[in-house]
């Protein structure tokens, strides 16, 4: 019988299974719809040509005494599947279900991951090589570009690296608890879950932005943490509307691994009894400047490290430890802000694929205690706002279509319940 290969946890990654239970748990998706409609055999044969390309995701929960590691698996037949009609549903742990799905409905494709394997950067990492590798399977000429990788390659060791850990410094640590923010309350149960992308032209969006000094990014937050605000409930909140902005590494400390690297700063709405989009603009852009600060950055980094490294946590056994981290989850998590935009910047392939691929999406799964959650990203021209929502109206989603469209720039708003 082979040995079994073992990863362990990178240190974003360790505490989303302690947090995971039979009805939520960290997920998000990421699709792409195709010139063409998708052959599962074809697809399936593709998948297990990257099975050791990718031997960090293509993985299942390995249980211990101590916690909890990534188990690769070989056969990639579980993971490929037909399309559910609900994105994101729990990942079933009791049956050691493995921790992605690619999925294919008609001309759609789809990578679904558990938080603990990967980011988007990874996961979009993932997609476009299935895609190109598709296409090469029916004769298309694909060059390796754009972040595609090849199936012929060998994983490099620094795609399997853990970078909190390589790019440790010991530093003073940051403090990570704080004051609750304002939390819509959830219509409905799992199966109310849907998602709504307003797209727009890029070229339409930028002038905007350019002529209030701010980047696209900036500009995006703003407008989201100001439609917060317009509702009836946001501008009688007691708590303040503070936003969760996670933030790429990779490019800052030079790292190319396909494992989870990324971590998140806070913008917010000014405490004020006559709030102005132009003052929620110029809050988000000075923490924007304060919350990307490398070395503010590093010192985070050296918090996650030095607390999940201490000897005494490690040696706790596996139920003591959920205990510990869904406290401190309780402490320093979701309850700290009202939602999440997660900006995936532009979702770049080779120019020989673009003909073949007609749109992307980026959709986030449902947590505890945020029940609106928003992607931005961009392809081909085109910039989308992606809401995932368990709220019964679409306020928020409209209130950010108005203020863009009161300003020039044409929105389409659909539902991605596909």
């Amino acid at each position: 019988m082979p040995c079994k290969t073992i990863f362990p946890m990178d240190c974003s990654a360790i505490v989303y299974p302690y947090f995971a239970t039979d009805t939520i748990n960290h997920s998000f998706t990421m699709e792409v719809d195709l010139d063409r409609d998708i052959e599962p055999d074809r697809l399936l044969r593709v998948a297990q040509k990257f099975c050791e390309r990718f031997p960090t995701l293509f993985v299942r929960l390995y249980k211990d005494k101590f916690g909890y590691k990534l188990e690769h698996v070989e056969d990639v037949t579980p993971f490929v599947m037909s399309r559910p009609d609900l994105l994101n549903t729990p990942y079933d742990f009791k049956n050691n279900e493995n921790l992605i799905r690619i999925t294919y409905r008609a001309n759609r494709l789809a990578v679904e991951c558990f938080h603990s394997v990967t980011d988007g950067s990874g996961a979009i990492t993932l997609l476009k090589s299935l895609v190109a590798e598709y296409y090469r399977s029916l004769g298309e000429d694909i060059p390796c570009t754009c972040g595609v990788l090849s199936p012929d390659e060998p994983a490099r060791k620094t795609e399997m690296e853990d970078s909190f850990r390589t790019r440790y410094v010991k530093l003073k640590g940051v403090e990570r608890t704080g004051k609750s923010a304002f939390q819509f309350k959830s219509d409905g149960p799992f199966e109310t879950w849907h998602q709504t992308e307003v797209s727009m032209d890029l070229a339409q969006l930028k002038p905007l932005a350019k002529e209030k000094g701010a980047t696209i990014t900036e500009y995006l937050a703003a407008v989201y943490l100001y439609a917060f605000h317009q509702t009836d409930e946001g501008q009688k909140a007691k708590k303040p509307i503070i936003l969760s902005v996670p933030i790429n590494l990779r490019p800052l400390f030079e790292s190319e691994t396909l494992r989870n690297f990324s971590l998140y700063f806070y913008a917010s709405v000014p405490r004020s009894a006559h709030v102005t989009f132009d003052a929620v603009l110029e809050n988000v852009k000075r923490e924007f400047k304060e919350g990307t600060d490398k070395n503010l950055l590093q010192r985070m980094i050296s918090t996650n490290v030095a607390q999940q490294e201490m000897a005494l946590f490690r040696a706790l056994p596996r139920g003591i430890k959920r205990t510990l981290l869904r406290v401190g989850g309780e402490l320093c998590g979701e309850r700290l802000f009202t939602s999440t935009l997660s900006n995936l910047g532009i979702f770049k392939l080779p120019e020989e694929l673009i003909p073949h691929v007609k749109a992307f999406h980026a959709v986030l799964g449902q947590v505890p205690k945020n029940h609106i959650l928003t992607t931005a990203y961009c392809y081909n021209g085109r910039l989308g706002m992606m809401f995932s929502s368990r709220l019964a109206g679409r306020e928020i989603e409209n209130n950010v279509r108005t203020f863009l469209e009161h300003r020039g720039v044409q929105t389409t708003m659909t539902d991605n319940n596909y």
